[in-house]
């Protein structure tokens, strides 16, 4: 196959995005979710 390193970099940065997605996602709604009730308990 001549384009594997091409399809290699394709599939790691998939994979990249997809691991940071899900790793970013919930962390950046529960901060979100905490910065509202923190503002609402001022």
């Amino acid at each position: 196959m001549p384009h594997m390193t091409h399809n290699y970099q394709l599939g790691l940065i998939a994979l990249v995005v997809s691991f940071i997605l899900t790793f970013y996602v919930p962390i950046a709604y529960f901060w979100f979710k905490a910065y509202k009730t923190r503002n609402q308990n001022k």
